[in-house]
């Protein structure tokens, strides 16, 4: 009797985390190399109710650092949740310095994202570094 009275609240407390449950994407990011070989390092915050991030360090892809007017720009524009657990938003395209529209999904230690230009969509997947 006394162990039912200690599994239904467990139960009930991992059924009833929803979306809060997916994982966290506040940190450090690196994207993969552009075509032209930037990398960018990618830091991500609570702006309000929605995920933004500020591009905080610039790298070649042998992973220099590599001096750019894009450092303290900001990439990840106004990330709502979603419930399925995915962000949407917008994000800053260094290379052709264009916003594009995106859907943002954290697993552990990727973030993955699909950028939308009139109706051609990329998938680019970032790596966690902090």
């Amino acid at each position: 009797m006394k162990f039912s009275k200690l599994l239904f609240p467990l139960v009930f407390c991992m059924f009833s985390a929803g979306p809060a449950a997916a994982d966290w994407p506040v940190g450090l990011w690196q994207s993969p190399p552009d075509t032209s070989g930037l990398v960018v390092h990618v830091r991500t915050k609570p702006c309000g109710r929605s995920i933004c991030g500020q591009i905080e360090r610039t790298k070649d892809r042998f992973g220099y650092d590599t001096p750019s007017s894009f450092v303290g720009r900001r990439m990840l524009l106004d990330m709502q949740i979603q419930p399925d657990g995915s962000y949407q938003g917008k994000i800053w395209e260094p290379q052709g310095n264009r916003v594009l529209a995106s859907r943002m999904q954290v697993s552990g230690n990727i973030m993955r994202f699909q950028n939308c230009d009139s109706g051609t969509c990329v998938n680019v997947d970032w790596t966690r570094l902090r």
